[in-house]
């Protein structure tokens, strides 16, 4: 049996140890947001530790493919940043007590799963009245 300044010791112990592994949890979450580059280094993404896209940016390379292939490249890479994220949330909570089966609950993406298509564009105006004029004398307007 303890006695109280042994039980107080202990105590304090676990209340120093339990602020230390808050302090790390707290700095690895803070840094747990991702960057991701594409293979052809066209298109980076920052994403914050929840998965929100804080930055894109595109390259002049990125400018000369098609917009239905930009757009895939986007989402592509937004997503691999989005899990590498996740993972890095997942493991800030190993210094808690985390376990590491929610490390490995966290899935991966499928490499065979083809990209979501761009939606389609909108079609083009019937008739173009951009150089029409709309009245007969330029001293009748309202």
């Amino acid at each position: 049996m303890q006695t109280p300044d042994e039980w107080l010791a202990d105590f304090e112990s676990k209340v120093a140890d339990l602020q230390q592994k808050a302090t790390e949890f707290k700095k690895n979450i803070e840094s747990a947001g991702a960057v991701e580059r594409s293979a052809d280094g066209s298109v980076t993404v920052t994403v914050a530790p929840s998965g929100a896209l804080l930055d894109l940016h595109l390259t002049d390379k990125a400018m000369t493919k098609s917009a239905e292939a930009l757009t895939a490249e986007i989402l592509a890479t937004t997503r691999t940043a989005r899990q590498q994220a996740a993972q890095e949330v997942a493991t800030a909570f190993t210094p808690l007590g985390g376990d590491s089966d929610i490390v490995q609950r966290i899935p991966t993406p499928d490499p065979t799963t083809p990209a979501p298509r761009a939606p389609a564009s909108r079609p083009a105006e019937d008739e173009d009245f951009t150089s029409t004029r709309i009245y007969k004398d330029e001293d009748q307007r309202w």
